[in-house]
């Protein structure tokens, strides 16, 4: 009364503007329980919250572990999948036999193989000389003196064009492929510590390859030749060092525990990617995520290929080969790797593209729509047509998600284990996936419900939204129009409209239930 203001909680403002008095504690306790009330309700939100963050944090873990782990599978299942494999093996490297730089390095081998063993300027001196010391007039012992030198080129000449025509020989090509056979079992036995096989890796790094059999070959073909002093060549077992780093002997050491995890890893990889997209709550979303980094984790391991290319050959020309040579070597090797990362990454981005058109996105959603308008335009026309696929398409239609899943586990069944799994045969089998799809999409047959309109017609569509509310020009026979499928006492039987001309329900006839027609 005296205009000072009321306290909080002292009093407050009755319905005909006077003041009631409040205690204080009530007030308290008011507001106690109201802010108890926002809590509880806040409550589950907040958890609802951070359990949507732990998900997306573990999701996302798993996914960067087999996204991580993805270039070490390829690698683990090339060292597993083409050493191991005795066919692959050849068939990458016999080409080689036919490689001029290899056969050229080959042929120069061959030639300081035989001098070392075959004392050539020796074997003529001693020839010459014993003919100087016949009685020979002092004209032919001149012309023999001048001859010397040239019989000796003479004879390195032959040995060098026999080791020419052996390794441009079809025979040595077949010689090679046999070798490279054989000796797949001695890399295996190099790289798991066998120093008895004819590929060796010694304690210090070194890699070498035995020329024995190919020494043997070109004795063969001197002496046929009549160049009989090449029966006085001994059994050669030298081998020739290709290579030597200290990290081939960790190479060795690596091989055996790759070889162990060249099938689990690209599994667990895998196995992670898919339990990382399970855990996610915007699957659609994460899949494009984790097929797009798979991708870009495969193009990055083609490019750390490329730039081993160079450290390759740096490492071995011109010390252990020519840098012809190593490149070949090189190039005859990498492919199947390159390829196994490039086709990996397409699947990757294969599975981008599907989450985005399968996910509810706009532009997926628009591409959906009007696959599906267009496929029900199809089946309407072929039906009109007289074509209908019948009872197949009702089975079709109620087992089409079935059919999704199955087209989807072919398509991966194709990625895992077709090999070998080349760029071409993911792209088809992308190509052939959706136009299973679209099969699908054609031969299902969708059940048509009668909606109502002028006597004689009848149009598909769902009926929740054929019946929301009165369509333009209704009367007001159209709410009854719209429950008349829920009256007990007026069936609706699904046959021709024209049948239900004289049917009458309760209070009036039904021909005014077709007032509100479909505009044409």
């Amino acid at each position: 009364m005296d205009g000072s203001a009321n306290p909080a909680g002292t009093g407050s403002i009755g319905p005909n503007g006077s003041r009631t008095a409040t205690d204080p504690a009530d007030e308290i306790a008011r507001l106690s329980a109201e802010n108890a009330r926002l809590r509880g309700q806040l409550g589950p939100a907040a958890e609802h919250r951070a359990a949507t963050r732990w998900r997306a944090f573990f999701a996302a873990l798993l996914i960067a572990i087999g996204v991580l782990l993805a270039p070490v599978s390829v690698v683990a299942y090339w060292t597993k999948g083409y050493i191991n494999d005795t066919d692959r093996f050849v068939a990458s490297l016999a080409p080689l036999a036919k490689d001029p730089a290899v056969q050229a390095y080959l042929v120069d081998e061959i030639v300081t193989v035989v001098n070392d063993n075959v004392d050539i300027d020796g074997i003529t001196k001693n020839l010459f000389d014993g003919l100087a010391n016949l009685d020979l007039p002092p004209a032919a012992k001149d012309a023999l003196s001048l001859l010397e030198q040239p019989a000796a080129q003479g004879v390195q000449s032959l040995i060098r064009s026999a080791a020419t025509n052996i390794v441009s020989s079809d025979a040595f090509a077949q010689l090679w492929e046999q070798a490279l056979r054989t000796s797949q079992t001695q890399i295996i036995a190099a790289l798991e510590g066998d120093t008895s096989s004819a590929l060796v890796i010694s304690d210090t790094g070194e890699i070498g390859i035995q020329l024995g059999p190919i020494i043997e070959e070109v004795k063969k073909e001197l002496v046929n030749r009549g160049f009989s002093l090449a029966q006085n060549i001994p059994e050669v077992n030298r081998t020739i060092v290709v290579a030597q780093s200290d990290s081939l002997v960790q190479a060795r050491t690596g091989y055996q525990l790759l070889n162990v995890l060249g099938f689990v890893l690209p599994l667990v990889s895998l196995g992670l990617i898919v339990l990382g997209v399970l855990v996610a709550r915007r699957r659609a979303r994460t899949m494009i995520w984790a097929g797009l980094t798979l991708a870009l984790a495969m193009a990055l391991l083609s490019a750390g290929i490329a730039v081993g290319r160079i450290l390759f050959v740096s490492a071995l020309s011109p010390t252990y080969l020519p840098n012809n040579v190593a490149q070949a070597l090189n190039d005859a090797v990498v492919p199947f790797i390159n390829t196994t990362a490039l086709s990996v990454g397409l699947v990757g981005f294969t599975v981008a593209v599907v989450a985005y058109l399968a996910g509810p996105f706009r532009g997926s959603a628009i591409v959906r729509q009007a696959t599906i308008r267009t496929s029900a335009r199809l089946r309407v026309a072929a039906e009109n047509g007289g074509v209908t696929t019948g009872a197949f398409g009702d089975f079709v239609f109620h087992y089409r998600r079935l059919a999704h899943v199955l087209i989807g586990l072919g398509a991966a069944a194709v990625a895992i284990f077709w090999r070998p799994l080349t760029p071409a045969v993911i792209i088809w089998t992308a190509v052939l996936a959706l136009l299973a799809v679209l099969l699908v999409e054609l031969l299902q047959r969708p059940p048509v419900e009668p909606v109502a309109g002028p006597p004689g017609s009848q149009r598909a569509g769902p009926a929740p939204e054929d019946r929301s509310g009165p369509g333009p020009g209704a009367s007001s026979g159209g709410a009854a129009a719209d429950a008349e499928p829920l009256n007990p006492t007026l069936p609706l039987p699904p046959g021709d409209p024209d049948d239900l001309r004289g049917q009458t329900g309760p209070t009036e006839p039904l021909e005014p239930l077709h007032a509100p027609s479909r505009p044409d």
